[in-house]
């Protein structure tokens, strides 16, 4: 399952053999990004550990193989070829980052219209995105660990964006 919006590839790191937990909820937000090797050097490797290697669904099994457990998660990373990137586990929000996003909000062209308010809630939206795939976000001292705790804070620092602007922070369509 490929999200219809990856995580940027600063927001993830590889899989270590003690990440199984992390890679499979990841893999159950869709947000896992997996690297397969050649099928053949695959295939004779997983025959060789024993694992399944059936002729339809060759990934699916290997896939459940290496998630069933520790043992098997630290094998397949070892030695399969198989590389799994998972989302980092916290990103900061910096000052000098914030300092970027609110001139967008304070923006006004003519009439006194906000002119850069697209591109502030496409930045929130990103904001959200990690939000959503587990990352725990850190800005001004807050913890945004899930979608009501960014609203929070997002709907306090540029609260007219709700009831101002067409495209908001919680929708992608």
């Amino acid at each position: 399952m490929n999200p219809p919006h990856p995580l940027p590839s600063w927001a993830t790191e590889p899989a270590a053999p003690s990440d199984r937990e992390r890679a499979q909820r990841a893999h159950q937000l869709g947000m896992l990004q997996i690297s397969w090797p050649d099928k053949k050097q695959l295939k004779a490797w997983a025959k060789a550990q024993g694992w399944p290697t059936p002729f339809f669904g060759l990934h699916d099994a290997l896939f459940k193989q290496l998630l069933s457990t520790d043992e098997a998660f630290a094998l397949a990373l070892h030695s399969s070829g198989i590389a799994l990137h998972v989302p980092i586990r916290q990103h900061a929000i910096t000052a000098v980052e914030l300092q970027k996003l609110d001139p967008l909000y304070d923006s006004r062209g003519a009439n006194d219209r906000p002119e850069e308010w697209g591109s502030l809630v496409e930045n929130l939206r990103e904001i959200r995105r990690l939000v959503e795939a587990g990352i725990v976000v850190i800005v001004e001292d807050q913890q945004l660990t899930d979608f009501d705790s960014f609203y929070r804070w997002a709907h306090g620092r540029y609260h007219m964006l709700e009831d101002g602007y067409d495209s908001w922070i919680g929708d992608d369509s």
